[in-house]
């Protein structure tokens, strides 16, 4: 038996007996359950560290598995938990809510297959700066297209913003189309397509560098159809 220290976001909540909850977690070394004890009660000193939206340093004892005898027991227990960042804008509008609680929702699937510190690294910053642009809805989107092609990335089916659908290098003098069904690009010989070099740089930033970084960009509100449909 050991514990487990470290930052924590909380991914999930289910109600356990009386006053309990099974809390899920997303650490930087992937996803973790324990039993919050007394969770539920009033003046729990648990509760406040296992809110939705808050980054959280936590303590779960882990117990033997092969000693387990119910359910319960299959769980680490949480001896601690305190919130070190609460997220409390996010709540305070429907579509941030609503939004947040979706990227959640997604992170949540993908980390029974997936644990790395990206992963955590993006929930965190995806949070983050959701709930410092909560009203704003043009960096909104930026935020959701950031997300979504840095999952994407994480899950091993990172679009390529190098080379188009023939294996050729993407030219600066060039446009292209995306097709949907190959997540590519397709070049148009013609200079019609929908796609220039400067969707093709702001993808590589997104794709490289933080996003605090890419929130600074000035002027992309033009880019941004079509970047959502790229990201999508």
């Amino acid at each position: 038996m050991s514990d487990i220290k470290t930052e924590a976001i909380v991914l999930k909540r289910v109600n356990y007996n009386e006053g309990d909850r099974i809390v899920t977690f997303l650490t930087p070394d992937g996803r973790i359950s324990g039993i919050a004890r007394g969770a539920r009660r009033e003046k729990s000193k648990l509760a406040g560290g296992i809110e939705m939206f808050c980054l959280s340093k936590i303590v779960v004892h882990q117990r033997d598995t092969k000693k387990t005898e119910s359910e319960s027991e299959q769980f680490g227990v949480l001896t601690s938990a305190k919130a070190i960042e609460f997220y409390q804008n996010i709540i305070s509008d429907l579509e941030t809510l609503e939004l947040a609680s979706n990227f959640l929702k997604q992170i949540s699937r993908i980390t029974h297959h997936i644990s790395s510190a990206e992963l955590f690294s993006l929930t965190r910053q995806t949070l983050y700066y959701l709930n410092q642009f909560y009203l704003d809805q043009n960096r909104r989107q930026l935020i959701s297209i950031y997300f979504k092609l840095n999952l994407a990335k994480i899950s091993g089916e990172e679009i390529n913003v190098f080379y188009d659908s023939n294996n050729q290098k993407l030219e600066s003098n060039a446009t292209y189309d995306w097709d949907d069904f190959e997540k590519v690009f397709v070049r148009r010989p013609d200079q019609s397509g929908s796609i220039d070099q400067n969707v093709i740089k702001i993808l590589r930033l997104i794709l490289s560098t933080n996003l605090g970084v890419v929130l600074k960009i000035k002027n992309l509100t033009p880019f941004l159809p079509m970047l959502s449909h790229i990201a999508a």
